[in-house]
């Protein structure tokens, strides 16, 4: 009788664990489709882009956890943050909601420069805090030292990604726009490489 009860007890087990399996496909399907869709979009109208989301069907997020989600997520969501604050700044948009972009991104990608792994993405997310701290020095913002905040976080960026030549143009450019009195003035030549242009609003790994 107990070896009966064990025998039903392992076949109610393996029907579980067979339909946790086939439960987690499901969610790791619709993470990849997901992304699928929502790279396509955003390579169509780069304004509409969305982080990805998937109606997963287990709970605690089981299939985002097991294919590593959590940082390109939180990459994905930084980008669109710093697309709103690039045209939010403040000297913009003087509204609570474009003072609230601009915060935000810079927010979010300070984050990820503490707390991703990779550093070819935290690089890219150094990259873009320098680019608003350059856009603001542009526009005039009054936000004393951007500039040279700038050449911070490019250096910054530079450092954590030797390779990655966007933040190098820009560090270039920013070192040519700082003012005479800048520390940062002296070390104009050699610090960042050739020049490759300078900084725009595209997609990462473009040129920012």
């Amino acid at each position: 009788m107990r070896r009966r009860a064990l025998l039903v007890l392992a076949a109610v087990l393996c029907l579980a664990a067979a339909a946790v399996s086939a439960l987690l496909a499901t969610d790791v399907g619709a993470w990849h489709s997901a992304f699928r869709t929502s790279d396509a979009e955003a390579a169509a109208d780069p304004a509409a882009a969305t982080v990805p989301a998937a109606g997963e069907l287990l709970p605690f997020h089981l299939a985002r956890s097991l294919l590593g989600l959590g940082d390109d997520l939180a990459f994905r969501r930084a980008l669109l943050l710093f697309r709103s604050g690039y045209t939010g700044i403040p000297s913009h948009d003087q509204s609570t909601a474009g003072t609230e972009a601009r915060a935000e991104a810079e927010a979010a990608l300070e984050r990820l420069v503490r707390t991703e792994g990779d550093g070819a993405r935290a690089s890219q997310a150094a990259n873009l805090l320098g680019v608003l701290e350059l856009v603001d020095a542009a526009a005039g913002s009054g936000q004393g030292g951007s500039v040279d905040q700038a050449i911070v976080e490019l250096q910054n960026a530079v450092r954590l990604d030797p390779g990655d030549g966007d933040a190098k143009a820009n560090l270039e450019l920013a070192l040519g726009l700082a003012p005479p009195d800048s520390p940062f003035r002296s070390n104009r030549r050699g610090s960042s490489g050739r020049r490759r242009g300078g900084a725009s609003e595209t997609s990462p790994g473009r040129g920012y």
